[in-house]
């Protein structure tokens, strides 16, 4: 079985966060999840995920607090392990590059959404702990 790495920006602005629909063209279509990717050979986490938010965002991130690792068995052959992180938008206007859309959302309607199996741990643990999340830099005036 083969265990793919991936990495999800939990992006905090305004007291709202960035969720993304999965387009028509990725596996999962229509599903909801927090934006990021996976790791290439030779990038950290972090590495990866300011990279696969540039691709798919065209925005720069920095990236804070890691939460807890939620791993999935998608098939017999796939089990993705999603580690999220806390993140702050810095620069850039959001295009949505490979998604079907993207919505800032406050968090009390963020559990209307058809979320993909690996970030339902994700959504659950930020739900738990939003207040500790929001109040850190993560507010701040986009530049």
């Amino acid at each position: 079985m083969k265990t793919i790495s991936v990495s999800c920006a939990i992006i905090i602005h305004l007291n709202k966060v960035l969720v993304a629909k999965r387009s028509s063209s990725m596996s999962q279509p229509g599903m909801w999840e927090f934006p990021g990717g996976k790791l290439e050979e030779g990038e950290s986490l972090e590495e990866s995920l300011i990279r696969e938010i540039k691709e798919e965002l065209g925005i720069e991130i920095s990236v804070g607090s890691q939460l807890t690792v939620s791993k999935f068995t998608y098939s017999e052959e796939k089990i993705v392990e999603l580690t999220p992180f806390i993140c702050a938008w810095e620069s850039g206007d959001i295009r949505v590059l490979e998604h079907e859309r993207v919505v800032w959302m406050e968090i009390g309607d963020l559990s209307v959404l058809n979320w993909a199996p690996a970030d339902i741990p994700v959504f659950n643990e930020l739900l738990e702990n939003w207040q500790a999340f929001r109040s850190r830099n993560t507010n701040k005036a986009k530049n």
